[in-house]
């Protein structure tokens, strides 16, 4: 009993002893809340297996914790994998040991780290396996729990001077400073309110001397309505200014009319505010040397100036106006005043005391609206600015028509759209036309008579009437088409349906077009469509009855130009007879010349200057192919700059095809482009 007396006696003072050198180490002032030991079970005599240990200590706001090891002797082992030792601060872990250090090495490279942020926790977690191969004595550790010294710490955001107390810290000011409702910001306390002063200075505090940091002065002018204050800088002017940005900053800001910031070393002009109250706002950051400035104010008597609003005018003009006076108030050119339904475009206002006037009515453009488009026709833009002076862009809707004249557009003062001639809209309206003589596909070779099958994008304008009388036609726009007299003679009043978009007769999906109109040329001699006497004028016009869907496989041929070079060569196609006299089941087309008309055989009929007469070697048109088209250049040779034209229509000729020595004749379509343009318009919706 007396040997374990004195063990424990002898344990004490041992404590007694660490401790003290803990104290000599770590001084321990008057702020130290907490302090207490932490150790392994068993310590110093040794740990069981299977021991363990968890330990947490939490410190309060504005204090932390922190953990000194004294003593650490734990079965070292890869990666302390058997007995560990793992420290913990904010649970964040700083150290996993094991095996034996000095309180050297523990003072160097362990206990620096062992403390918690403020507020924060530390805490321990001890762990052994079932054996050790010799005996262990664990660890042992000191902590404490003490305030921290905020004002320490550079990012407390004191401006000034910092207390630090137990538990937190207080910012306060020097002498002359009010602390700032953010408990951290020192302010100079420099507001002024001059209410009812008519005239006096103002200056930044401390001048000329520099300015203080960290300023907020806000100075107050007003005065009874009727009157100004009319402003004027004196002396220096320097107010910290950097790369061209204000620092610090002198701002003005008046009852009425806009707020204006000064700064640097230029000094603003005199300013007249044309307002009863004024504000002047002086800011200053935590930096900086510079004077601040010094002005005048002095009231005068109230004053309207112009304009009332934007885009008008005054009548009378003048460059003030007295409380009271009256003015007619006129909209600019384009303007009409806002929220009037009438298209008013001007009102009387007075100027009143505060220096505004009453009423205004704002002046907006006039908005000449988004147009009603025909059929085809769309914006270029989707949401275009259709106010005065704006402009608009039209166009069609898809690659196969054209405009066909100028589509710009501008909105005019009256309010509507007007072209680059000055055309109202309404009277000038382009007009969305089929691009005429392109077609996508081109081949060349072959012939009509015996001739080559076309594909089906080479000859998109060749029309086809399958039925008696068996012919063709060609498409000049999305409404109308040309052909021969004699192949719709009798027909006027009947219906008839025309196949498009086909190279093969029997095709299954053609596009159909019903007739709404045929006009024969007044001047052709109706004298027997199957036997005629006399092809002279053998031309007529086939309106169908709705509009022809134009795309890459049915479009238009253009019509010849008024004064052009004589053609000598072009194409003709068709479905009438080929060499076994049977009808050709599939479009042919075939290259021919065109010769003078006195070199072609015509057995005793009328030849006229309305004819063309072409042939070529055994290529010919023949029964059948009457009122397809000859056309030019030459297939396959045309272009977007050299469209084809449709330089004849299919007529008559000698009896039997192919023959070299015989020609075909041919309606001169050049002769009748004004009975063409002049019927087309009469009958047009």
């Amino acid at each position: 009993m007396k040997v374990k007396v004195q063990k424990e006696r002898a344990l004490t003072l041992l404590n007694m002893i660490v401790f003290c050198v803990i104290v000599l180490l770590f001084p321990v002032c008057g702020s130290v809340l907490s302090t207490g030991w932490v150790q392994s079970p068993g310590h110093p005599r040794g740990y069981d297996p299977y021991s363990n240990l968890t330990w947490k200590k939490c410190a309060s706001t504005g204090h932390k914790i922190t953990l000194t090891l004294i003593h650490l002797d734990l079965e070292e082992s890869f990666e302390c994998e058997d007995d560990a030792l793992k420290l913990f601060a904010d649970e964040v872990l700083l150290f996993n040991l094991c095996g034996r250090k000095s309180m050297r090495e523990l003072q160097s490279s362990v206990n620096p780290f062992l403390h918690s942020s403020p507020g924060g926790c530390l805490s321990v977690s001890f762990l052994t396996d079932y054996s050790n191969t010799e005996r262990h004595t664990g660890f042992r550790g000191f902590y404490t729990i003490k305030d921290v010294d905020e004002c320490k710490d550079p990012e407390n955001e004191c401006t000034q001077l910092c207390n630090n107390y137990i538990g937190g810290y207080r910012c306060f000011c020097r002498p002359g400073y009010t602390l700032d409702s953010d408990k951290h910001t020192c302010q100079v306390s420099c507001s002024e309110d001059h209410t009812g002063s008519q005239e006096g200075v103002l200056m930044s505090p401390d001048w000329p001397e520099p300015y203080p940091e960290n300023s907020v002065c806000s100075y107050t002018l007003a005065v009874e309505e009727g009157l100004q204050f009319e402003l004027t800088f004196m002396g220096v002017f320097d107010v910290e200014k950097e790369n061209g940005q204000c620092i610090d900053s002198l701002t003005i800001k008046p009852l009425y009319g806009g707020v204006q910031t000064f700064c640097g070393r230029d000094v603003p002009p005199s300013l007249l505010t044309r307002s009863q109250r004024v504000e002047i706002i002086f800011r200053t950051d935590h930096k900086g040397a510079n004077r601040g400035f010094s002005l005048s104010y002095k009231t005068r008597g109230m004053k309207c100036t112009g304009p009332v609003t934007p885009k008008s005018s005054l009548n009378p003009q003048h460059a003030e106006y007295p409380t009271g006076y009256k003015v007619t108030v006129k909209c600019d050119k384009g303007h009409v005043l806002k929220s009037h339904e009438s298209a008013e475009d001007e009102y009387e206002a007075i100027c009143q005391k505060n220096g505004q006037w009453s009423p205004v009515i704002p002046c907006e453009p006039v908005d000449c609206g988004i147009p009603e488009l025909p059929e085809l026709m769309e914006l270029s833009e989707k949401e275009p600015s259709t106010t005065y002076l704006n402009q608009i862009s039209l166009k069609c809707e898809n690659e196969y028509y054209q405009l066909d004249k100028n589509g710009n557009l501008t909105c005019n003062a009256d309010g509507n759209w007007v072209s680059e001639s000055g055309q109202k809209l309404t009277d000038d309206l382009p007009k969305c036309e089929p691009v005429c003589g392109i077609n996508t596909d081109a081949f060349f070779g072959g012939r009509v008579y015996g001739g080559k099958p076309a594909l089906i994008k080479q000859i998109p304008w060749q029309l086809f009437h399958k039925k008696s009388p068996r012919g063709g036609a060609s498409l000049i726009s999305d409404y109308w088409a040309l052909t021969a007299a004699h192949v719709v003679d009798g027909y006027e009043t009947t219906t008839m349906n025309w196949l498009g978009a086909i190279v093969d007769g029997k095709s299954q999906n053609p596009v159909s077009m019903e007739t709404e109109k045929i006009i024969i040329h007044p001047n052709y001699q109706k004298v027997g469509r199957d036997s005629p006497s006399n092809y002279d004028n053998d031309i007529a016009l086939i309106k169908m009855s709705a509009r022809v869907p134009i795309g890459p496989h049915i479009r238009p041929v253009c019509l010849p130009e008024k004064a052009n070079e004589p053609v000598k060569e072009g194409t003709i196609s068709g479905f009438g007879r080929i060499k076994d006299e049977k009808s050709s089941r599939y479009l042919l087309y075939g290259h021919v010349q065109i010769h003078p008309l006195g070199e072609c055989h015509s057995e005793g009929l009328p030849v006229t200057d309305n004819m063309i007469c072409a042939g070529g070697d055994e290529v010919d048109s023949c029964q059948g192919d009457s009122g397809g088209p000859l056309f030019s250049p030459v297939l396959g040779y045309g272009s977007p700059d050299k469209p084809y034209r449709l330089t004849g229509i299919v007529s008559w000729g000698p009896l039997g095809c192919g023959n070299k020595n015989l020609k075909g004749f041919y309606t001169k379509v050049q002769n009748y482009l004004d009975w063409i343009k002049e019927t087309i318009e009469k009958n047009s919706k």
